[in-house]
């Protein structure tokens, strides 16, 4: 079973974020983890979008390509990784309510 881990940030990660514009709030994720789907898209995967409702959760799969691969070291010694991807394929399981996802992470 595969196990999901939160991607939230923590209060220190939150004040360092830097997002394209200017936000009144720091957010609670990573700007870029955050993907949209148009009507475009909900026709493809086949789903009415009017089934999406704000606060609502959905299980999805997805196929994505690794486009970059960056090993950085600065003169602290400080390392990074970040590695790009490019989702291809996509699927949306399902449209459930918050309130009936169980707690995974």
């Amino acid at each position: 079973m595969i196990e999901l881990k939160s991607m939230e940030l923590d209060d220190e990660d939150k004040q360092d974020t830097v997002t394209p514009y200017p936000m009144p709030d720091k957010p609670d994720f990573p700007y870029g983890l955050r993907i949209s789907l148009t009507d475009k898209e909900f026709e493809k995967l086949g789903i009415d979008e009017q089934s999406a409702e704000v606060g609502g959760t959905v299980h999805l799969h997805a196929m994505a390509r690794i486009t970059s691969v960056n090993h950085t070291q600065n003169d602290g010694g400080d390392k990074c990784c970040r590695v790009e991807l490019q989702i291809e394929s996509l699927a949306i399981d399902s449209f459930e309510d918050e309130e009936d996802e169980p707690e995974r992470y």
